[in-house]
């Protein structure tokens, strides 16, 4: 029986690895960083720099308005919620912000058009935890799960731990998604996952083509919003036309809404469903009032016409962001035309670190994203655009970039 390696010297030698691939991760501390411009280190010194990596899209972190319900929450229920939401942890607050969710978007039309289901709201600490569960326990009990293969991380987590089968099918191809459909549906109809708006490529799902489907075979599908939740009113952000009474969205509050947390909205007994068999949900503290307070808020915000505004201007600037890369001719993917997630393909892990970190010199902070978080030979910069953009500050990235190139 040979003698096992030390330990630190498997932790080292994977680390190694990583390099070597130039695929090394490490922290990048910034101040003030879901803001417009961040503070951060380059080459050790403190530097200032345009910040295109944060997901606060209509630039609602830094809102009066947040500040002020999340100081009233945490004056009115202290730092903490005290536990899990089945044994200690639920407060009036989480009751409050699932009920002006419900308010947020308030009906689910019917299959036939004509009948409407009240949408029930439930609340989880993250997109990630909501969506490792819902799948989890969903998929468990609907049979089988066909997942978008460019779907998040965390459907990837949640597919592992499935006792039953599960299928990836091809990037947005619902002819594949059909075939796997006539092949492996279960009884009970399976469980189909994608994104609405693709965190790394700025496209969006087939909708249209998804219901369709949804209608021919009855199956139950999780649109996981977590990129769209706030900014595409009438179309992802106030909810969706044409879905059925089996469709479940998954939301976020730590991006468009510039808080932190997620939520599930769908059919009542799916929430009740949850409560009883989602581990994630049942065995997680919950989340904390200054935090509700927050989402409070942010919805508040949302609805306020005076603030329409944001996502108008959101859609403007990357409109004008992707037109003009693409005109000094960088290859921003299969990004939408009304996308605000823009990426820039440059390649390998080595070529997107190089030009990262030029642009970091040059006052501009635009991570590279490499494998495994993107197929290899796509590194890329992934921009995210924000409500407080504007147009000269798109001009000056891209001038930067292509002296960078």
């Amino acid at each position: 029986m040979s003698v096992p390696e030390p330990f630190e010297n498997v932790f080292r030698d994977a680390l190694e690895r990583q390099r070597a691939q130039g695929l090394y991760r490490a922290l990048t501390p910034l101040e003030n960083a879901p803001s417009k411009f961040v503070t951060r280190a380059v080459e050790g010194r403190p530097t200032r720099c345009l910040n295109f990596a944060s997901n606060n899209y209509l630039d609602l972190a830094g809102h009066p308005l947040l500040r002020r319900r999340a100081a009233e929450a945490l004056e009115r229920a202290g730092a903490g919620s005290g536990g899990s939401r089945l044994l200690g942890g639920d407060l009036p607050l989480h009751a409050e912000l699932e009920a002006a969710l419900e308010r947020y978007r308030p009906t689910m039309p019917g299959v036939s058009g004509e009948s409407e289901l009240r949408s029930r709201a439930l609340l989880f600490n993250t997109g990630f935890q909501a969506n490792y569960t819902l799948i989890s326990a969903l998929g468990e009990a609907l049979g089988c799960v066909f997942a978008d293969k460019l779907a998040h991380a965390s459907v990837a987590e949640g597919l592992r731990v499935l006792p039953g089968p599960f299928h990836r099918f091809r990037h947005n191809d619902t002819e594949h998604l059909e075939n796997l459909l006539r092949k492996h549906q279960p009884r009970e109809g399976g469980l189909v996952v994608t994104e609405t708006l693709f965190s790394m490529d700025g496209d969006f799902a087939p909708l249209e083509e998804l219901c369709a489907l949804q209608r021919k075979y009855g199956f139950w599908m999780l649109l996981d919003e977590a990129h769209s939740t706030g900014g595409y009113p009438g179309l992802h952000g106030r909810g969706l036309q044409g879905i059925s009474e089996r469709t479940i969205l998954m939301g976020t509050f730590g991006k468009a809404l510039g808080s932190f947390g997620a939520y599930v909205a769908g059919p009542p007994e799916i929430r009740e469903y949850l409560v009883n068999f989602g581990r994630g949900l049942i065995y997680s503290t919950s989340l904390p009032p200054a935090v509700l307070g927050a989402n409070l808020g942010a919805l508040e915000a949302l609805a306020d016409p005076g603030e329409a505004w944001r996502a108008e201007a959101l859609r403007k600037v990357s409109a004008f962001a992707r037109e003009t890369l693409k005109r000094r001719g960088f290859d921003t993917g299969a990004s939408a035309s009304r996308s605000h997630i823009v990426p820039v393909l440059l390649g390998t892990p080595e070529n997107a670190l190089r030009i990262s970190e030029a642009l970091a010199r040059a006052g501009f902070h635009a991570p590279a994203v490499r494998p495994p978080t993107v197929p290899a030979g796509t590194s890329r910069l992934r921009l995210n655009l924000t409500a407080a953009f504007e147009e000269k500050d798109i001009l000056d990235f891209v001038q930067a970039l292509e002296k960078a190139c």
